[in-house]
């Protein structure tokens, strides 16, 4: 068993202690392990209460991948030492393919099976003490190895970083441990990598490579330490490089080195060759060993070379005279199939603002001779600007591939997982933080082809991809070369630079960035940048609640760039502030509003530039959080709309300019100044372009109420449709095409509901704005005219206008369900009003025989009872199975099927012409429906699972005789069907058969006596049964009737109290049917043969019942209260007790 991650860079993200840069106690949150399973432990730290709002299995959430805690809770030595620990102790975690983890956590060592096996038990856990040390202990120099031969026992090998080395041959007794030195000479170990059957290769900082044997004598175990040195010839150079008198330079190279085991062993040698890569600095080096002590450098391959050359060419660099211009690291390693990957960073040391790259380069190393190039170079869309600085930071990235066969990789360091797509060239993205307070990545690992970290907070986690999703490249809005534009608040009234000084020396904050925004977009990037950091200091800098002085300021010049004035129109030169400036310099206003456009995606470009966008948290907007990216958006959305308002207004002047005057009356603005109409007031303030919507229905509702003629009625409600539609539309397909520009980098911000501007709720949001404006147009419109021309240019619009209303819906939705999960009580509410809206927005389209267009609208918003609807109505099964195809994941099939049931339409449930696979969803569906799922059994020739149903529904059928005996029947027909059911299963049921017939058996007179219908009466037990054969209902019963009550007892069991009762009650009954009294003679005996109580015996005899079982003792059944009178009969008691005796002697 290899291990793919022997050893860590010292760049790696866990060679630090493990608090979270993103806590902002003193202390570090722990919060650990927040999903319901691990609640016992969260009493012991405040922290650990605030992470327990996580009740799903799902931790974090991307665009592609979901993070999903992993395996069964953690032992309980886990929870309480990361609980206990303080900050300052070094915690690390390593996952081991072979299911086995280990956490190092200062001096303890703690060892625990994470994956559950039939010889280990997942919770098995073991406390193991390190060896002591001045240095702190890793988990890279901790070994765990369960034996080759599949038993239980485990070993472990523990080096400290000073060279002691413990070895325990069984973690059951952590008490029996092995303990020598390396003898390093001052020299600190690196990594511990299991090389098994030769044992464990120790590394150190300077590139020694030791080999450690356990070994076992008897009772003795003994661990024996080597250098390893590499054959004479071809590598004695390096040899000497490496290990030499050239100790000094190697171990400037170490800084990078890394070891990594791979499970190679060469069947056609008997000597068992194994191999392992070591990376070494920038070279990696092929080591081969062999028994005997045999080992040596099969070949060295100077990766570096190879990997800058591609980094040369990919990242697009020109004028490269030196190469070394481009500085490269070699950071991880990791192997795949043939070969290794390797992790590189690069950066051109010649850029003013040098990037930070990443790339992962595969390398072909089956061979005996070393690779000539890379078999694939994929430079990743991740990259991250560069200083000094922050290099250690930059370079802290390792590499996790899981499966050797897939084109996923995983590069991380401690507070995020960027999720690579490796093909071709280029590498797609997604990135996961685990940014959440007290959280970070103690380690990292895999099993099964499952990548695996270990989260602070959650314990270990896996990441999951999106199947519906697909990576791509990010997006950017407007790259550094966009402030080129000398219209950016310049035009009629250019801001000066005495001007912008004074700007940028304000109290006001709003003026002091908009300064840094004039010099961005006079390329001053530098003072426009140091502008920013005067104003908004990183210290300063908060992500709590809403209304932070940085989000404030933001909002506040964002709707000043909306709502600006046209400077350069003279027209407006009174109204002008004075110290406004404008963003652009056309008197036409189409102009105008594209031109606020583009001022305003610079301003995003300058908010990207100046790392403001990635502090910017949330606003308080129409009483609702919403996130400042959210409401630069919504900002952009409105200049769209403006632009889409101000094109119909050309084509409906009369309808446009009457809705404006409605909202400058709504706004006060009644004063027009001199020389200014109402539309440039109107157009001006585009903040408020919503207010539209509203005066434009109601300019219509007061048109319709004027009794228009018909072709007027229609053309103005059509008018309407068409502005309000052209407006909501622009705005929603801004807001997709750039999602991406938009979206925010700081996981800090909590999930907020988002309900985009278009979707607005309250008595005069855009929601209920549109929903009367649906009911207008199917009153005033629709029902007004059977014109086909106007009825399909009305129900089109209708169409349109619902699109945009559910949209709105689904995404409050999406966001509400981000934020309280789909079980919460508010995700609930929502979605029945959701439901029920739409319903009420789509079914008229139905109920107009327009059902293309309800199809459109049902199958993108999962309306399914429509699209059921719609199917049956048109008789259309092929569209029904697209639809269960379509929406199989969404749990379409098992609607339609409740659908029929809940319609009664059972008999087309079943005979569905359905593929097999929804043949199988629907005997899953039908598993809780015993009714039907028999039917569905015996169709798919399921005759066991036939059978055992209706054996079921025959047992708890407790109404009808008739139904009972009809399910047995079936049953049983069912079991004879199958091969699978065994002769005693099929013995029940004819036993219950003959319990039946014991039933439909019953004398006529007994039935009518008793007001019981023969047709309708239930299924009775048997002691009902024998009852009613020996009751006095029965008045022509016989020893028939008595030999069947008899019978009967076999259904009762003898360990039941009713059953000598019952026995007894057989017997007394069959004797009160005769006069003894009357029974005289010279033979008594003889004379009593013609009782029923006697032929009862008789016939029992006959047929073969054992008397001595069924017949009760003599002296209870003389003694019993039901014979009354009889008992005290001496010639009764001499009749029975001799014919008791005659019995005895005949059966004897």
């Amino acid at each position: 068993m290899f291990t793919p991650r022997a050893s860590r860079s010292i760049y790696s993200p866990f060679a630090a202690t493990r608090s979270s840069k993103s806590s902002s106690s003193g202390r570090r949150s722990v919060g650990i392990f927040s999903t319901g399973k691990r609640t016992p432990f969260a009493s012991r730290s405040p922290a650990i209460n605030k992470s327990l709002l996580h009740t799903s299995q799902i931790v974090e959430e991307s665009s592609q991948y979901v993070v999903e805690i992993y395996g069964a809770s953690l032992p309980v030595l886990i929870t309480e030492a990361l609980t206990l620990a303080d900050r300052t102790t070094e915690t690390s975690v390593k996952i081991d393919p072979n299911g086995w983890a280990w956490l190092v956590c200062g001096r303890r060592l703690f060892a625990w099976r994470y994956k559950q096996t039939h010889v280990v038990r997942s919770t098995l856990c073991k406390e193991l003490p390190l060896p002591p040390s001045d240095l702190s202990h890793k988990c890279d120099l901790v070994s765990v190895i369960p034996s080759s031969d599949g038993g239980s026992s485990v070993s472990v090998m523990a080096v400290s970083p000073d060279g002691i080395i413990r070895y325990w041959p069984s973690l059951t007794n952590e008490g029996a441990f092995v303990e020598t030195s390396a003898d390093l000479n001052g020299e600190e170990c690196f990594c511990l990598t299991a090389v098994q059957p030769y044992g464990y290769i120790l590394a150190t900082t300077t590139n020694q490579l030791l080999i450690l044997s356990p070994a076992s004598s008897g009772m003795q175990n003994t661990v024996s330490c080597r250098q390893l040195s590499p054959n004479k010839g071809m590598f004695s150079r390096m040899s000497s490089f490496i290990f030499g008198s050239q100790r000094t330079q190697s171990a400037q190279l170490a800084a990078h080195c890394i070891l990594a085991s791979v499970d190679e062993i060469d069947e056609d040698d008997e000597d068992d060759i194994r191999y392992f890569y070591a990376l070494i600095g920038n070279v990696v080096q092929k080591w081969q060993l062999s028994h005997g002590g045999n080992e040596k450098i099969v070949f060295e391959c100077h990766v570096e070379k190879y990997m800058r050359d591609h980094f040369i060419q990919e990242m697009d660099v020109s004028g490269v005279e030196d190469s070394n211009q481009i500085k490269v690291w070699m950071l991880d390693m990791q192997l795949v199939r043939g070969g290794i990957a390797v992790l590189g960073a690069a950066y051109d040391t010649r850029a003013v603002m040098p990037t930070m790259c990443y790339a992962v380069g595969i390398f072909d190393m089956s061979a005996n001779d070393a690779p000539c190039n890379t078999t694939a170079f994929s430079l990743l869309q991740y990259s991250v600007r560069y200083q000094e600085s922050n290099e250690d930071k930059l370079l802290s990235h390792c590499l996790l591939i899981s499966d050797y066969n897939s084109r996923t990789a995983y590069m991380y360091a401690s507070s995020y997982v960027i999720c690579l797509t490796v093909a071709g060239k280029e590498a797609s993205y997604d990135k996961i933080d685990f940014r959440s307070p007290g959280d970070c990545l103690l380690g990292s690992g895999s099993c099964d082809k499952i990548p695996i970290f270990f989260s602070n907070n959650h314990g270990l986690v896996t990441l999951k991809g999106q199947e519906s999703k697909v990576l791509g490249p990010d997006i950017s809005a407007v790259s550094e070369t966009s402030f080129t534009s000398e219209s950016i608040f310049g035009g009629g009234t250019p801001a000066r630079p005495d001007r912008v000084e004074e700007m940028s020396q304000s109290e006001d904050s709003t003026l002091r960035l908009k300064a840094a925004f004039l010099h961005a977009c006079k390329h001053n990037l530098d003072h426009a940048q140091a502008i920013v950091n005067d104003l908004f200091p990183s210290s300063d800098v908060t992500v709590e609640g809403a209304g932070s002085t940085i989000d404030i300021t933001v909002a506040t010049l964002s709707r000043e760039i909306i709502d600006d004035f046209p400077a350069s129109d003279p027209r407006w030169a009174e109204s002008v502030p004075h110290d406004a400036a404008s963003s652009t310099t056309s008197l036409i206003l189409l102009h105008q509003l594209e031109d606020k456009l583009k001022a305003h995606d610079y301003f995003l470009s300058f908010l990207k530039n100046t790392d403001l966008w990635d502090k910017l948290t949330v606003v308080l907007n129409r009483d609702h959080q919403l996130s400042t990216h959210q409401l630069l958006c919504e900002h952009a959305e409105k200049l769209t709309a403006a632009i889409s308002l101000r094109g119909h207004h050309t084509s409906f002047p009369n309808v446009v300019d009457a809705a404006i005057r409605k909202v400058l009356q709504h706004r006060g603005d009644t004063h027009v100044p001199s020389g200014l109409s109402p539309q440039d007031l109107f157009y001006r303030e585009l903040s408020r372009i919503h207010e539209i919507v509203e005066a434009l229905l109601e300019y219509e509702q007061d048109m319709l109420n004027t009794h228009l003629a018909l072709h007027d009625q229609l053309t103005l409600i059509s008018n309407i449709n068409t502005i309000v539609e052209g407006m909501l539309h622009e705005a929603w397909q801004f807001r997709q095409s750039k999602a991406l520009v938009y979206q925010s980098t700081n996981s800090s911000i909590a999930q907020l509901e988002f309900i985009p501007w278009t979707a607005s709720t309250g008595p005069k949001g855009m929601r209920a704005l549109l929903v009367r404006q649906h009911s207008l147009v199917l009153e005033y419109g629709i029902n007004e005219t059977e014109d086909v021309q106007w009825r399909g240019t009305l129900f089109q619009q209708l169409l349109e206008l619902t699109d945009i209303l559910l949209d709105g819906y689904l995404a409050q939705l999406e966001s509400v369900k981000e934020k309280h999960s789909e079980d919460s009580d508010q995700y609930s509410e929502l979605k029945h009003v959701y439901e029920q809206q739409r319903y009420v927005l789509i079914i008229p389209f139905v109920e107009q025989s327009q059902l293309e267009r309800a199809a459109s609208l049902a199958e993108k918003y999962c309306d399914f009872n429509i699209l059921v609807k719609l199917c049956e109505e048109t008789d259309n099964q092929e569209r029904l199975q697209r639809y269960m195809n379509q929406f199989a994941e969404k749990g379409f099939t098992d609607f339609v099927f409740k659908w029929y049931l809940d319609e009664g339409k059972r008999g087309k449930l079943l005979s569905q012409p359905l593929p097999r696979n929804q043949q199988a969803a629907l005997g899953q569906f039908l598993d809780s429906h015993d009714h039907l799922s028999w039917l569905h059994d015996i169709q798919m020739n399921s005759y066991s699972k036939a059978h055992d149903t209706l054996k079921r529904l025959a047992f708890k059928e407790t109404e009808q005789f008739s139904r009972k005996k009809t399910l047995i029947s079936l049953s049983k027909l069912s079991a004879l069907a199958s091969d699978e059911v065994q002769e005693d299963e099929i013995q029940d049921l004819i036993d219950e058969q003959i319990l039946l017939a014991h039933q439909e058996a019953l004398p006529v007179n007994v039935l009518h006596s008793l007001q019981i219908d023969q047709d309708t009466m239930p299924p009775f037990s048997a002691m009902n049964l024998i009852q009613l054969y020996c009751s006095e209902h029965n008045s022509s019963s016989n020893e028939y009737d008595f030999k069947k009550s008899l019978d009967l007892l076999s259904y009762v069991s003898k360990e039941d109290a009713e059953y000598e009762e019952l026995k007894l009650h057989i017997w007394c009954q069959s004797i009160k049917k005769d006069n003894w009294t009357q029974i005289q003679g010279p033979e008594p005996l003889a004379s009593c043969e013609h009782t029923i109580f006697f032929r009862t015996l008789g016939l029992a005899y006959d047929q073969g019942l054992d008397l001595h079982e069924y017949l009760p003792d003599i002296d209870t059944l003389l003694s019993s209260d039901e014979l009354g009178d009889l008992r005290d009969s001496s010639h009764f008691q001499y009749l029975i007790r001799a014919g008791y005796e005659q019995i005895e002697r005949v059966v004897t």
